[in-house]
């Protein structure tokens, strides 16, 4: 960009301090576009063990506590939405996270010159940048809103639908990161808006490759994600004992923490399959590339959640296949975006007969296996890489500043 550009980031997934495992896609997206010259500050909710400011990768960071440090458990370890659905005690929070999300935000804007406001989240924060523009009478500062997913395709009461609609009419732009998601939320405000599709990158060239030195085990599988309902690891664990019958030295990791981790080792004990399921909670993004080049198959058995929650792209997806890590993922319409039959399998989302059944061929055939692998990384190098997606935000954000 030809004059300096300062941008603020509203988000609620964000890591915590350095080496956190919670995602960090936002971080990502922002490093790449400080490293085309624009300016980032970042707002995001505090938790216990976090520092309240702190520079992150040369990214000021400002975390709102929103109630007492240890009673912080609204946001972080699995997300908003699947926090409320473990803790009703957590509906409590809302308002003073609310709140104080409002307070830090009016804060920034009255400090700083900046000229865009990139929410991550239609609710809240798309809302709450909205409704602070309009407090400081800034009604021209742009507000780009990304939705990722559980934030369109949860909340489904007339009320927050409503919410919805408003926030994203009075946003400059909605972006979206699938296909799927573009059409659900053309529906939802009756085809009166367009919206741009742009993925979150993820850095196949340097970080999410295969590993050089590493054995890659036939009968491993991986699964990394959030234990939530809507990531589907009980029909994975059930799929397994399945598999097991046939291929009884079947061995699968699950990476990553959540509400659900203890009620699925609990799963996993009456399945009496202790041996062949490893929980090994949430791990540095560093470790992935290592665990995905480790794995035969990497699994996304994505359910649409009780809550209506779903996935919104499946950034794990695109991990795995740049670490040459063949993938098996249920059969929804935005992972459609990255899967096809060149690239991977799909199962029926909440068939554990099915995805054991889609498991096993990938397994039992290596050629299969491979060509799916190898398809699947070019697709994904070609459609996902970080310059790729981060050049279309930086393009977007120069648009709505000029």
């Amino acid at each position: 960009m030809k004059d300096p550009q300062r941008i603020l980031v509203l988000t609620s997934t964000f890591p915590r301090w350095h080496g956190d495992s919670e995602p960090s896609f936002v971080l990502n997206l922002c490093k790449y576009l400080q490293r085309q010259g624009i300016e980032i500050d970042v707002v995001a909710p505090h938790a216990a063990g976090a520092k309240k400011f702190e520079i992150m990768d040369n990214i000021p960071v400002y975390r709102y506590p929103y109630f007492f440090s240890r009673f912080e458990t609204l946001a972080y370890a699995g997300g908003i939405m699947a926090n409320l659905k473990n803790n009703r005690l957590n509906y409590l929070l809302v308002p003073f996270l609310l709140f104080s999300q409002a307070v830090a935000v009016l804060r920034r804007l009255s400090a700083g010159n900046y000229r865009l406001i990139h929410a991550h989240w239609i609710i809240p924060q798309g809302l709450i940048s909205i409704l602070t523009r309009k407090i400081l009478g800034k009604e021209k500062l742009p507000v780009l809103c990304t939705s990722h997913g559980g934030d369109l395709y949860a909340l489904d009461t007339p009320i927050f639908r409503s919410l919805k609609r408003w926030t994203i009419k009075n946003s400059s732009c909605l972006s979206v990161v699938s296909h799927a998601m573009k059409n659900f939320a053309r529906d939802l405000c009756n085809g009166e808006q367009d919206f741009s599709v742009i993925p979150m990158g993820v850095d196949l060239k340097n970080t999410f490759v295969p590993v050089p030195g590493v054995t890659r085990k036939d009968r491993r599988l991986i699964f990394v994600g959030r234990l939530v309902e809507k990531k589907g690891v009980i029909n994975l664990i059930e799929a397994v004992k399945i598999i097991r019958q046939d291929i009884p030295d079947i061995e699968l990791l699950v990476i990553g923490d959540g509400p659900l981790r203890e009620s699925l080792v609990k799963e996993t004990r009456k399945l009496k399959l202790e041996q062949h399921v490893h929980f090994m909670g949430a791990v540095t993004h560093e470790r992935l590339p290592e665990l995905f080049s480790s794995s035969a198959v990497a699994v996304v058995p994505s359910i649409i959640a009780s809550t209506g929650d779903q996935e919104g792209l499946g950034l794990v997806i695109i991990e795995a296949l740049g670490c040459g890590c063949a993938v098996v993922a249920s059969d929804l319409d935005a992972i459609r975006d990255i899967i096809d039959d060149e690239t991977g399998l799909m199962a029926n989302p909440s068939d554990s007969p099915d995805l054991a059944e889609k498991i096993q061929t990938i397994l039992i055939d290596r050629e299969l296996r491979n060509r799916l692998a190898v398809k699947g990384r070019q697709r994904v190098i070609g459609m996902f890489d970080m310059d790729i997606s981060g050049k279309r935000y930086y393009d977007l954000i120069y648009r709505l500043t000029h």
